[in-house]
């Protein structure tokens, strides 16, 4: 019995003599990560006093390590400019301000090492004024503007800019602040790319379907260039559609009102197979609609059948609807059933006129049935038909065109001669 009371007494105060020892460890541990730390700021206000340029070359994030003992400690250095203040306007409030703020070169020292858990990384930050005279009358400076597909600002973006041709200045990274912001001061005049930095394994795209978002921006003396970014993470669609013969040819067309110009289609290249899906797609907030053909806006036909919305998510693939005119056709001869006529289709305007500018080409959809009739999906707008027997040809209607706003299905007889 006293042994069996030692041992319920002895093994758990063992536990706690090993467990306060290495939190006793770790603690060290984080002691020395956090004098690495302010050592680190310390070497970089000596280089800002020695020499304030050296310091700007520093821009970006840079890691080095250092082990002492047996641990290996690892020392990542993010150097950025900010404006120097926070504006509740957000950062375009500064683009009209008749005063130039004091751009800050902010420095943020993060340290880690092996087996640091349970304690977080160790951080360090500081920022440096722009030392009177530095500023120059012969540079100029760009302010990055960055927002998800919400409008909202978004933070620790990475934005590049890259000297192009002449220009000396090098490749310089910084991330966007909490409002969105990034800013490059003091460049040297010419002419720079611009490009936001999507996270490992995404792909960004902007509102006119662009991906990997950039632009190229002129720098001139003493003037602050701007650069407005709208972008967000690419999501996709897989698209449904009827059961029934659908000429695939005419090309699909996706258009939401949010985007830019009111709508933009994203045609995929028309062929004879089906279109299954559509990627990539920027998520517009009011969602998107996709209907067959390529010649006509969805907005044409507001109030019909086209009110079917459907939601993109970043990252992620969402299914939608493929909007059409569902069309039956019914042939006859002598007031019997034609079997194995062919039916063609060609997209046209009010007046049956061949419409310029996009896949309008006479496209054969299939063959009536014994019965005369073949359903099929007719493409938005205005279409022709044209059925062949074999011995004759005819168009319907004979003058005008057939409207196909989308929604219920439609009976077209036709009679051929």
């Amino acid at each position: 019995m006293a042994f069996t009371i030692l041992a319920a007494v002895v093994g758990p105060a063992t536990y706690l003599v090993e467990r306060s020892t290495q939190l006793s460890a770790s603690s060290r541990e984080q002691v020395v990560a956090s004098n690495l730390a302010q050592s680190e700021i310390q070497v970089l206000d000596a280089e800002a006093t020695r020499s304030f340029t050296n310091l700007t070359n520093m821009l970006g994030t840079s890691t080095h390590t250092a082990t002492i003992g047996s641990i290996v400690y690892t020392i990542t250095d993010n150097l950025y400019w900010t404006e120097g203040t926070s504006n509740p306007n957000g950062c375009n409030a500064n683009a009209t301000s008749s005063q130039v703020l004091e751009p800050i070169l902010s420095a943020s020292v993060t340290v880690t090492w092996t087996g640091m858990a349970p304690f977080p990384p160790v951080r360090s930050t500081t920022g440096y004024h722009v030392p009177a005279g530095y500023s120059s009358p012969t540079t100029g400076s760009v302010l990055v503007v960055a927002q998800n597909q919400a409008g909202v600002p978004d933070s620790n973006v990475i934005v590049s800019l890259v000297a192009q041709g002449a220009a000396s200045d090098t490749a310089q990274t910084v991330q966007t602040d909490s409002q969105g912001c990034a800013l490059f001061p003091f460049i040297t005049p010419g002419v720079y790319a611009v490009s936001l930095s999507a996270p490992s394994g995404q792909t960004w795209i902007t509102p006119a379907s662009t991906p990997d978002p950039s632009q190229t921006v002129t720098v001139s003396a003493s003037q602050s260039t701007q650069a407005d970014f709208t972008y967000a993470q690419a999501a996709s669609f897989s698209i449904t559609y009827p059961n029934i013969p659908i000429p695939w040819a005419f090309g699909v067309s996706l258009g939401s009102t949010s985007l830019p110009g009111g709508e933009t289609i994203y045609s995929p290249n028309p062929s004879s197979s089906p279109v299954t899906g559509i990627a990539p797609v920027f998520p517009a907030t009011t969602g998107y609609q996709a209907w067959l053909g390529q010649c006509q806006l969805y907005t044409s036909f507001s109030g019909t059948g086209l009110g079917q919305i459907a939601i993109a998510q970043p990252g992620t693939t969402s299914a939608i609807n493929l909007l059409g005119q569902p069309v039956t056709i019914t042939v006859t001869k002598a007031s019997s059933p034609v079997s194995g006529a062919t039916v063609s289709v060609q997209q046209t305007d009010a007046n049956g006129t061949p419409l310029s500018g996009c896949s309008n080409s006479i496209t054969a959809v299939g063959t009536t049935n014994s019965n005369g009739q073949l359903t099929f999906l007719a493409p938005i707008g205005y279409v022709t038909i044209t059925v062949t027997d074999g011995s004759s040809s005819t168009p319907y209607p004979s003058t005008g065109a057939l409207q196909t706003p989308g929604g219920g299905s439609i009976d077209v007889p036709i009679a051929l001669g």
